[in-house]
């Protein structure tokens, strides 16, 4: 079966991307028979691309979807969208459905963003898209149900395959001591300014990575912390990640700059720590690792997927979050603590109780574990290509006359994937 995957990819700094080519690395891990290409979302036609990429789509450019709608009907079996808004081009990123309208293979859609209250161009374009697809794919059973009560997509066409996390990250996990910290994963980061190792050694460790964005809600942490401290001086919250590109775009770094004003204000030059760089997997296992408490303070409920949140329980880490809809679905099983939205206060209190006890803090953290060990990229790739087949079965199944049934085509394919490797993804959905 050949596969594209439309979406953002490295080098382009963008959580989708990340996704995407984990994504691929497990689809191609899962069976010999799987090819899998992308065609990559961009701003401009410029800079290297990995082998593994078929094609470019530019992301203001109309014409470029029909080119690569084209192009993929002609070398693929199956295209696998993965929508986020900001992603495509148009009002409401509307030019992903003349890609859409002329695929003659079948698309399957992954939903990254599911809003509870869209607005019309939102709703419009993602119904239309949704009604191509043959299947759509969502993260969590939240966003299946509001898929299913927005009247997007038909119930039966709509499966939840939970966001991936490396295997790395498990194994941080399993080899975590009494005090949560990774045995195998030294506290380091090869960053600069150098010294960041000397000044996170002996400290309890509080950290956020991610794009950075007014949405994160950084500075209600930054509020927070100054009460943190009084209850736990050797505390230190690391901030790593660089701004969205697309914040940079539109207004340059001065949410940053403001976080470290609002740092020196506070007086906690001592005890905050800036990563300004987009890390790889390896130097997220350092710092996960070496976290005693992880944070997503985000100000909007409307954020489905986190792939830093999956990425921080797959490591074990216990979790002090707001009550986004993706945080309230990983951790209402224990492995963090919920608090109001935009709530300095609250926030503080609940830090200050975890790290004051150490019985709730493991405990949350074994629940962490517990969670993360089902989120691998093994069973997220085999229950993807199983959708994928699906997808492939059903559209030759409509194709097919009766002259043509006993012509192998794509069913044949689909199903020989599905028999080489799949019964894992069968049993994962009943698990669900």
């Amino acid at each position: 079966m050949r596969v594209a995957i439309v979406s953002t990819y490295p080098p382009r700094p963008c959580g989708i991307a990340v996704f995407s080519s984990d994504l691929r690395e497990a689809l191609t891990r899962t069976s010999s028979g799987i090819d899998v290409s992308i065609a990559s979302m961009v701003r401009d036609a410029a800079g290297d691309h990995p082998p593994e990429v078929m094609t470019t789509i530019r992301q203001g450019v109309l014409s470029d979807y029909a080119a690569a709608a084209e192009e993929l009907s002609s070398r693929v079996d199956v295209v696998l969208i993965e929508h986020e808004f900001g992603i495509f081009g148009g009002d409401s990123g509307d030019f992903v459905l003349t890609l859409a309208r002329r695929l003659t293979v079948p698309m399957v859609v992954t939903l990254h963003t599911v809003l509870s209250e869209p607005s019309a161009e939102q709703a419009s374009t993602l119904r239309v898209l949704c009604r191509q697809a043959a299947m759509v794919t969502v993260f969590t059973e939240t966003a299946r149900r509001m898929v299913i009560e927005a009247d997007l997509v038909d119930p039966a066409r709509v499966s939840v395959v939970t966001h991936g996390a490396p295997d790395l990250l498990a194994r941080v996990a399993r080899s975590a001591g009494p005090n949560g910290h990774s045995a195998d994963v030294p506290l380091a980061i090869t960053e600069q300014p150098s010294g960041i190792l000397e000044r996170l050694e002996q400290r309890t460790v509080l950290a956020t990575f991610g794009l950075i964005s007014a949405s994160k809600g950084l500075e209600l942490v930054l509020e927070a912390l100054p009460s943190i401290v009084a209850a736990h001086p050797d505390v230190c919250y690391l901030i790593a990640g660089q701004t969205h590109p697309e914040v940079v775009k539109q207004e340059g770094e001065r949410y940053r700059r403001g976080l470290e004003r609002l740092v020196r204000d506070l007086g906690l030059t001592g005890h905050v720590i800036f990563v300004d760089r987009f890390l790889t997997v390896e130097e997220l296992a350092v710092l996960l690792g070496g976290t005693d408490l992880y944070l997503t303070p985000y100000r909007s409920r409307e954020q489905i997927v986190s792939g830093a949140l999956t990425f921080a329980v797959a490591a074990g880490c216990a979790v002090v979050s707001t009550p986004y809809f993706y945080a309230v679905d990983l951790l209402r099983s224990g492995a963090g603590v919920l608090v109001p939205f935009d709530d300095p206060a609250a926030l503080a209190a609940a830090v200050i109780e975890l790290l004051g006890s150490p019985a709730k803090l493991a405990a949350a953290r074994a629940e962490a574990r517990r969670v993360g060990a089902e989120l691998g990229w093994c069973a997220v790739g085999e229950a993807t290509a199983g959708v994928l087949a699906r997808a492939a079965r059903a559209h030759a199944s409509a194709d097919r006359g009766p002259a043509q049934a006993t012509r192998p085509g794509l069913s044949w394919i689909s199903e020989r994937i599905v028999r080489s490797g799949h019964a894992g993804s069968r049993r994962l959905g009943r698990r669900r």
